[in-house]
């Protein structure tokens, strides 16, 4: 990852702010999102079923941002991949499922017209304008997070997809993963970091699909509160310094993404002075900052996009 990464989550219109963002010092944005049910079947919600995406799309792009479109939120669990892999059983990809969701995949990247369904199921005409450059994968809920399967099983399937979409999709497009930190981190690696667990699957996810991947999306809330500075620097030390050393994978990787108002999270807000005294603690940076979501730009002074641009040094 050669530019270091000042991102911002879209979960609804821009609109209303499109001046305001394409001015801003964020020079990528996630566009949520797209779901598919346990047959394939895509589905748009949030702003990628927006009335005319193409207006913003294009006025980002022509802005000299990247744009990325995310796959998952709460619409996709493990029963909605089940298409992709040739039995429960199998972490190799179906032919004719893989070959469907790569078309689709193909389509909406490519930007233009095409036609999708609602969540409730119903034909949706839309037009991505000039396209994304890059998918990310927001795949939250397994039952392999909370021991009742294999990590190793789940983490053979994505690095399997991993690998396939990298060698399939054009040259240059972005894969990234929206992790919660636990699904990183190992408690017997890093006992004193905030949510690390048993399973780390996304480590050994990482291990298998190497360069496949161009960064983490490591989200540090939603996970419990953060009760102090110090749980809050163990777990941004452990993401920057022990897990690449133990992985042979590289901090550029990560890029720690925050919620930007606690309207944003159930739990664990972590504000610009809580982050700043975290990276401060750490000698190694990020690759990136990122922030869910957009809409909450604003409620800090300097704005988030800033507070994010001079902790990156940009």
């Amino acid at each position: 990852m050669s530019q270091k990464i000042n991102a911002v989550y879209l979960k609804s219109s821009p609109k209303s702010q499109i001046e305001q963002l394409c001015q801003s010092a964020f020079n990528t944005v996630i566009v949520t999102f797209i779901s598919f049910d346990k047959d394939g079947q895509f589905a748009v919600d949030g702003p990628m079923a927006d009335y005319q995406p193409n207006t913003w799309i294009d006025a980002l792009r022509k802005a000299g941002k990247k744009v990325l479109f995310s796959i998952g939120g709460e619409a996709v669990n493990s029963a909605s991949l089940g298409f992709l892999f040739e039995s429960p059983q199998s972490t190799s990809l179906s032919s004719n499922g893989y070959a469907a969701f790569l078309k689709t995949l193909k389509q909406i990247l490519n930007g233009g017209a095409i036609t999708l369904k609602t969540l409730g199921g119903a034909d949706y005409p839309t037009n991505y304008g000039g396209g994304f450059h890059g998918v990310d994968f927001d795949l939250e809920n397994f039952v392999a997070y909370s021991g009742e399967a294999s990590s190793d099983f789940w983490a053979d399937r994505l690095s399997n997809l991993n690998l396939a979409l990298k060698k399939d999709l054009p040259a240059g497009t972005l894969i990234t993963h929206a992790p919660q930190t636990p699904y990183l981190l190992k408690s017997a690696g890093w006992p004193g970091a905030t949510g690390a667990n048993a399973d780390a699957l996304y480590s050994r996810m990482m291990e298998k699909s190497g360069a496949a991947v161009d960064w983490l999306n490591v989200q540090i809330y939603n996970q419990g509160n953060f009760a102090g500075q110090d749980q809050l620097n163990s777990t941004v030390s452990a993401l920057l310094t022990a897990w690449p050393t133990a992985t042979g994978s590289s901090a550029n990787q990560i890029v720690i993404t925050v919620a930007m108002g606690s309207i944003d999270c159930g739990t664990g807000y972590v504000g610009p002075d809580m982050l700043k005294k975290a990276l401060a603690a750490c000698a190694t940076p990020p690759g990136g900052l990122n922030g869910w979501s957009y809409s909450s730009n604003d409620t800090v002074t300097p704005n988030w996009a800033q507070q994010f641009a001079r902790s990156m040094g940009l």
